[in-house]
């Protein structure tokens, strides 16, 4: 089967929950026998040298990349309150793209064309045009679900305002979108719930994120747990759930526990995260080994109170046996049993009496770690979710699929 993945952003180095989910998916369906071939905006944000890139990875993925700023511009974000068109989409909507899209659909023939993301759907016209292979939408997130969620967290009311303003646009949008494309692959069935009270009338796989087990090992960590966090801090509701826990949720644990250290680390983090350092709170933007710095940690939090999809940083966190607490919706999309695998909590009481719970008992992490990878074994292998997946894409091709 010969599959086209258009992706938002060059997926290699796989470096953040986005880049992974797609990477990954990249492997799976390399691993079983796909042919790929990619095409990539590469973002003034997150550049990259594809010439550059792994030998291997250049094989699998034949990938070509077009140069896309994909700033946030304050002026153009203000006109766009005047048009009634979402801001998120039209910054994806590039001459150039469409151009070498045209250029790859007339020298070569796809079975399926994988848009990876929302922003992806402008082109569905061009392909289209050019091609006959079914059109695919792997949703990593239900888009204005993001938005919904942090416009009612937001206390500001001129923010709450526009919040609520762009999850609209979105929700408009995808409500659009949806029956556009000929099937949908989502990562969680919370996701899949969301696209059918949109209107989603086409069949819909749920595909997780893998990671390839193998490649995580284990470490039992001894001495004084340290609670950890990683993740990408120009993502708003990594922002938000971390600025959450250092007001709400660390004083008290410090003050209790005055020998536990707290670590978190992401690239792009806002300067107002970095007054917290001090003897027991480590802050970084940047870690050279993501594995590695997980692995040194004990105690994995994930405060998230928006957001959609799934969190590769648990999944990761699962495969490394981290005793992990998170919030309801930090789990979705994971079938985690609470107290079994994983402590859920979603006010500042729960998450105090978990790290309490983990910190007086230390043979707790040990336990939910060992449940954690148990879970990760069976649910997330990757091999297996790139096999299932192409099983769907060949009934959807066949007409077999519903």
């Amino acid at each position: 089967m010969n599959i086209l993945q258009l992706c938002i952003r060059v997926p290699y180095p796989p470096v953040d929950g986005g880049s992974i989910a797609m990477y990954n998916m990249q492997k799976a369906l390399h691993e079983n026998n796909a042919k790929l071939k990619v095409l990539s905006f590469n973002t003034i944000k997150q550049p990259v040298d594809i010439e550059k890139l792994d030998k291997a990875y250049l094989d699998m993925t034949r990938i070509e990349g077009v140069y896309l700023d994909n700033r946030i511009k304050p002026f153009a974000a203000l006109f766009n309150l005047f048009t009634g068109e979402s801001y998120h989409i039209i910054r994806f909507i590039r001459r150039d793209f469409e151009e070498k899209l045209i250029e790859i659909l007339k020298s070569e023939k796809f079975d399926v064309i994988q848009l990876e993301s929302l922003f992806m759907i402008p082109y569905i016209e061009t392909i289209r045009s050019y091609s006959d292979a079914h059109v695919v939408l792997r949703t990593h997130n239900i888009e204005h679900l993001i938005w919904q969620r942090l416009a009612s967290n937001a206390k500001n009311i001129l923010r709450k305002w526009y919040l609520n303003l762009l999850a609209e646009r979105l929700q408009h949008y995808e409500m659009w979108a949806l029956n556009r494309v000929d099937a949908i692959v989502a990562l969680t069935k919370e996701d899949h719930e969301s696209m059918m009270k949109l209107g989603a009338d086409i069949p819909i796989n749920i595909s997780p994120i893998g990671i390839d087990i193998k490649d995580y090992s284990v470490v039992e960590n001894s001495g004084e747990p340290v609670i950890f966090h990683l993740g990408a801090m120009d993502w708003i509701p990594n922002q938000e759930g971390i600025k959450w826990f250092l007001e709400n949720v660390w004083p008290t644990i410090k003050l209790e526990y005055p020998t536990v250290k707290l670590k978190f680390a992401g690239k792009k983090m806002p300067d107002e995260f970095f007054k917290y350092t001090d003897a027991q709170c480590e802050v970084n933007d940047f870690v050279q080994d993501g594995m590695k710095y997980m692995q040194d940690g004990s105690i994995m939090i994930v405060p998230l109170f928006s957001g959609s999809g799934m969190r590769v940083k648990i999944i990761e966190g699962l495969a490394l046996g981290k005793a992990i607490v998170t919030t309801t919706i930090g789990l979705e999309g994971i079938p985690a049993v609470n107290q079994k695998d994983v402590l859920v909590a979603d006010n500042a009481e729960q998450f105090i009496n978990c790290l309490r719970d983990l910190l007086n008992h230390p043979n707790r992490i040990k336990e939910l770690g060992a449940n954690a990878r148990v879970l990760a074994e069976t649910h997330f292998d990757n091999p297996g979710i790139g096999k299932r997946l192409l099983n769907f894409y060949s009934e959807l091709i066949s007409g077999q699929s519903k």
